[in-house]
Parts: C-alpha cells; sequence; structure tokens
C-alpha cells in the first residue's frame, strides 16, 4: 500500500465514526444490534475498496500505459474498410461495410468517396454524353450537374460536389452543386480545354492544367489562380483534412513525388521523394496528410521526417487503380502477378505504412475497383 491509498485509508476510518448506527432504510425494530454495529464499519470497508481502486486506476494512469485505443492502428484484418466495387459476370456491386448496391448503369469502374446518403460516380451511357451522379442505396443513380459533366470531387465536408462540365456551345466551365438539392451554387470558366480536378481541400478545387503546373479554384473567389509546379505531370493526391498535397512531377528521366502545401500563388514543397523510370505515377496520401505512397517503388514515405518504409508485397504493385488508405497506418494495395498462359493475376494485400508488413484480404481481385471512403 502506498502512501496515498494509507491517507486514505486512515481519513476513511476516521470518518465512519460518523456514520449513524442505523443504515438508511433499515427498521430498528426488526434489525438486531449485532447487525447495527456492523453497518458503519461494512460501510467504510466498502468505500475504502471502492475509493482505493478507483485511486489505483486514476496513479496507474498517470504512469505508464498502453496507448489510448483511439490512438492505435486498425486492426490488420477483415474485409476492406472502404467502398469498393466488384464485377462478376458483367455485373457490378458495390461493397461499403454491410451495404451490398447493385450497379445498374454504365460507369467507369469505380466512384469518388461517400456523398449525398450515396456515392459519388460518373454514367458513361451509349450516347458518350458523361452525367455526374450519386448512386443511391436503393442502386438508382440521382444525376447532379448538368450533361457532359466528368470529374467530379466532393468538398471536405461533402455537402457539396465539383465537377468540369461542357456547355451546349463547347464552352467549358467548373461548377459546385449542392449535393442535397442538386442546385448549382458557383461556377467559373476555365480556358484549354477541360482540365480534370484531381481534389478539394483546404485551399480550393485543384485542377489538373499542364507541365507549368496546377490551378486551384477557391469557390466564390473568382477565377482559378495559377499555382507555379514546374515539371507537372498533371496527377496528384489531396487530402480533405488538411492542406497537404502531393503533386507528381517530371525532369527528364527524373521523377518525383512532392508534398506540400500553397502559400498564396506558390507550391511550397515540404517533402519530396524521386527516383527514375518511364512510368506514370499516381501519388497516394495518407488521410491525415502524413505519409506519401510511391506505388512503383512500393515505398511508403513520411512526410514530416523522410523515413522511407518498403512495402513487403510479393510481387509489384499495380500504380492504377490507386492504392487507398483505410486510416492513417493501413493501406489497401493491389498487386500483380504473372499467371498461365500471359494471364495477369491481381491480389488485395492490407499493408502497415509504419512497418511495411502486408497482409492478403482477396487473392482473386481482378475485377475490384477500390473507392475512396
Amino acid at each position: 500500500m502506498n502512501d496515498t491509498e494509507t491517507r486514505l485509508r486512515d481519513y476513511l476510518q476516521a470518518t465512519a465514526a460518523t456514520v449513524p448506527d442505523t443504515p438508511p432504510g433499515f427498521d430498528l425494530e426488526t434489525t438486531s444490534t449485532s447487525a447495527r454495529r456492523r453497518w458503519p464499519v461494512l460501510l467504510a470497508a466498502t468505500t475504502i475498496a471502492v475509493v482505493l481502486v478507483l485511486a489505483g486506476s486514476f496513479l496507474t494512469r498517470l504512469g505508464p500505459t498502453e496507448p489510448d485505443p483511439a490512438d492505435m492502428p486498425a486492426p490488420a484484418s477483415g474485409p476492406p474498410r472502404v467502398p469498393y466495387t466488384e464485377t462478376k459476370n458483367r455485373v457490378s456491386t458495390l461493397y461499403d461495410g454491410d451495404q451490398q448496391v447493385p450497379v445498374k448503369f454504365r460507369t467507369d469502374g469505380y466512384f469518388r468517396g461517400r456523398v449525398g446518403g450515396g456515392w459519388l460516380g460518373l454514367e458513361m451511357p451509349p450516347s458518350r454524353i458523361l452525367q455526374v451522379g450519386v448512386l443511391r442505396p436503393n442502386g438508382t443513380f440521382w444525376p447532379v450537374g448538368p450533361p457532359r459533366s466528368e470529374s467530379p470531387v466532393a468538398s471536405p465536408d461533402g455537402t457539396q460536389i465539383a465537377m468540369v462540365a461542357r456547355d451546349a456551345d463547347g464552352k467549358g466551365r467548373v461548377l459546385v452543386v449542392d449535393a442535397r438539392t442538386r442546385r448549382e451554387v458557383a461556377s467559373t470558366p476555365v480556358q484549354a480545354g477541360l482540365p480534370p480536378a484531381i481534389g478539394w481541400n483546404k485551399s480550393g478545387i485543384w485542377l489538373s492544367l499542364d507541365a507549368a503546373g496546377s490551378r486551384v479554384w477557391q469557390p466564390g473567389s473568382g477565377e482559378p489562380r495559377p499555382i507555379a509546379v514546374p515539371g507537372y505531370l498533371g496527377a496528384g493526391s489531396i487530402t480533405a483534412a488538411t492542406d497537404t498535397v502531393v503533386l507528381a512531377t517530371r525532369d527528364g528521366q527524373n521523377r518525383c513525388l512532392k508534398a506540400g502545401a500553397v502559400r498564396g500563388t506558390t507550391f511550397e514543397i515540404q517533402r519530396e521523394y524521386c527516383d527514375q523510370g518511364p512510368e506514370q505515377l499516381y501519388p497516394v496520401l495518407s488521410p491525415d496528410g502524413r505519409a506519401m505512397i510511391h506505388s512503383v517503388q512500393k515505398v511508403a514515405v513520411d512526410i514530416a521526417t523522410g523515413k522511407v518504409t518498403k512495402l513487403q508485397l510479393p510481387e509489384r504493385m499495380l500504380d492504377w487503380p490507386e492504392a487507398v488508405f483505410e486510416d492513417g497506418t493501413h493501406v489497401l494495395a493491389l498487386s500483380e502477378r504473372d499467371g498461365d498462359m500471359g494471364a495477369l493475376l491481381r491480389e488485395l494485400y492490407r499493408c502497415d505504412v509504419t512497418t511495411g508488413k502486408c497482409t492478403l484480404v482477396k487473392k482473386d481481385a481482378s475485377n475490384i475497383y477500390l473507392q475512396q471512403p
């Protein structure tokens, strides 16, 4: 018994003398003398035990403890914790937790996250007139925005949808639509064709432009402002929770992933990871903005420290479809290997970006498209 527990015991034993002989609710006529005398002692003993347990728990928490459950990584087993679609016998189904939703319209294979009570996607009908919309839980497609719209992204809070659209006269614009009412709330014209939108964070809506850099538009603030990123490859990854962005660049054979944030019209680089190779890069950024994935090299890079962790995948990691983070430390990745008769076999793995350990989630993942949460 430590000093604090001893003082609590002495105090409660002294206080026990002030407890009345008759416990509340006891009848004096039916309660024996011995029982009345034991009541203060029992009460004091019980109170000491309860307080000492609480005190011991409190004192233990002040010392070295196990991590708070909220800070611990999610379990590394089980099905994907992000939406995904799977196609069997030409029939596609979207899976999200316990929900299984048939996809009854032609899509580009994947959706762009949960929004408006459903999943943001793109319809690709035989007419080839693309249409942004939301897949509802009952399997219907809810059009959002005008026809000839594409490249949809959801706002950080999931209440609005941005897209790039071509008007009937051929002019392009970026517009924002309320996810609930489907009403247009903002728009701006875009030049030089239809630059796809690659994400939306605190800085605004990011548009892929050309090798000179990107453009960022904050709805309601006028025209998109240019952000200089020399050698920009037109690909990037953005987390809505922070202002962190990862962009892919190239200078000759040198290709780089550059993580940073916008300051005015400047992209301030916090961390870069470079290598050489002909392949295109599609960056993947963790939801907390702390780690980025170089899929071709199968590595995770800690943006703050620069630590590089090799992902222990048995075969090559697919750059497209992109890997998807489930939480701050676990990423879902598709691995591809050569099969018989020239066939390509895909497997789905879950990798811990802090240790590099990867576990098999699904052996046959040839027709799976991972979705943003």
